[in-house]
Order: C-alpha cells, then sequence, then structure tokens
C-alpha cells in the first residue's frame, strides 16, 4: 500500500510539475506512468545503497552530497524512461546547465511529495 501512494505520489508530482514548468516533460499518459514508477523504485531500492556508499563524504558535506544523489536519481530515471525529459532551464536571464536543471527540478519534486505525504 505504502508503493502504490509512493506511485501516485510520483505520477502527480511530475504531471503538476509538467504542467507549470515547460522544461519538464512526458509524450504521454503512459510514459506519465512509467516515469513515476522508475522514480519511485529508484529512490525506495537505489537512494538507501548510495547513501551508505557516500556517507562518508556526506557527513564531509554536511548532507549537501544528498542532492547529487537527488540529482542522480532523476538523472537516471529521465534515462531509462523515453519520453520523459528535463530540459535546461532560464532563471532570470541565466541559462543553467543540466545538472542544476535537475537540481531544481529534484527540490520541486522533493517538495511536492512531501506535501502529498502529509496529504496522502
Amino acid at each position: 500500500m505504502k508503493f502504490i501512494k509512493a506511485v501516485l505520489s510520483s505520477i502527480l508530482t511530475i504531471a503538476i510539475l509538467a504542467w507549470f514548468f515547460p522544461n519538464i516533460d512526458y509524450s504521454n499518459s503512459l510514459t506519465l506512468i512509467i516515469a513515476g514508477i522508475v522514480l519511485t523504485l529508484l529512490e525506495k531500492l537505489l537512494r538507501p545503497v548510495l547513501k551508505i556508499l557516500f556517507l562518508p563524504i556526506n557527513v564531509v558535506t554536511l548532507g549537501l552530497f544528498s542532492l547529487v544523489i537527488n540529482v542522480f536519481i532523476l538523472y537516471l530515471a529521465t534515462y531509462f524512461v523515453p519520453g520523459f525529459v528535463i530540459n535546461n532551464v532560464i532563471v532570470l536571464g541565466i541559462h543553467l546547465n543540466q545538472f542544476f536543471s535537475l537540481l531544481l527540478a529534484s527540490a520541486m519534486i522533493g517538495f511536492l511529495q512531501g506535501a502529498f505525504a502529509l496529504i496522502l
């Protein structure tokens, strides 16, 4: 039941962000569902392993390396799901590269999923 809630939260988050931000896009509803499932699986299976592997670096950077882990997970989700794309962003006239675009999208996904966790 927790997994289904997490998948629904991911699907809803991606759909809302794609509606509000033109740099986040998915090709059709099937791609949206697959992206939600893949993102949830990566968060549930790969994130704990990466946190343990990079624990020393995360301690030295006072937890900031977890942002890099979040970006990597989101990059893998866009890599594994064809049709799910996060393009480069322009913020206040500044062109952000792929890493910072994924970082911004990761922060927005984390915020929305946290809000949905409170609601669901």
